[in-house]
């Protein structure tokens, strides 16, 4: 990934500080590109993914949708995800208390586009092409750019402030968990 001017802010630094140990945790036990390997385990895998992204945009829109410049509409892979809704209910995603929270748990799935990117590499590598995980991948070349947009979103709407970068980074906190508990867990 690169580390661009926008990632170095307070409110992005404290946020990584807060949730690398998460993130590195989740990545580890969910181990993407070899669930995605085998056809037999990517079935399962792509439902989990549904019922994280999903019930996402629901549980965030009413802070989000009016958030100038988010394009939130646009950054919810749900539409791309519901060929895969299994039987089973989807869980709720966290509710966020306040703008800043909801872009605290934004951020994680927002970040899932940068590493949805280095899967689809790796997956090619090994000559798997499945239009099935084009939601690991949804804005292609564009990714860096979303991403360096988002980011500059949370910094505006965090603005120096305090209390909405510990909001933003709670957020981030209560998506890794949530997002570990529903890719890595036996019942999601």
């Amino acid at each position: 990934m690169e580390v661009e001017a926008a990632d170095t802010t307070p409110a992005i630094a404290m946020m990584r500080a807060a949730t690398g140990e998460a993130h590195r945790r989740l990545e580890d036990r969910l181990a993407a590109v070899a669930q995605l390997s085998h056809p037999e385990r990517r079935a399962e895998l792509l439902q989990r993914y549904a019922a994280l992204h999903i019930p996402a945009r629901a549980a965030l829109a009413t802070e989000l949708e009016a958030v100038p410049d988010l394009d939130f509409p646009d950054r919810c892979r749900a539409n791309l995800l519901f060929p895969f809704v299994g039987r089973k209910p989807l869980p709720p995603f966290p509710r966020p208390a306040s703008r800043a929270e909801a872009l605290g748990l934004l951020y994680v799935l927002e970040g899932s586009t940068l590493g949805g990117r280095y899967i689809m590499r790796a997956l090619a590598e090994q000559g798997i092409d499945d239009p099935d995980l084009a939601f690991l991948d949804p804005y292609g070349h564009a990714t860096g750019v979303r991403w360096r947009g988002f980011l500059s979103v949370l910094e505006r709407e965090t603005a120096g402030d305090a209390d909405r970068i510990k909001e933003a980074t709670r957020g981030a906190i209560r998506g890794f968990d949530h997002a570990e508990q529903v890719l890595c867990e036996e019942e999601p």
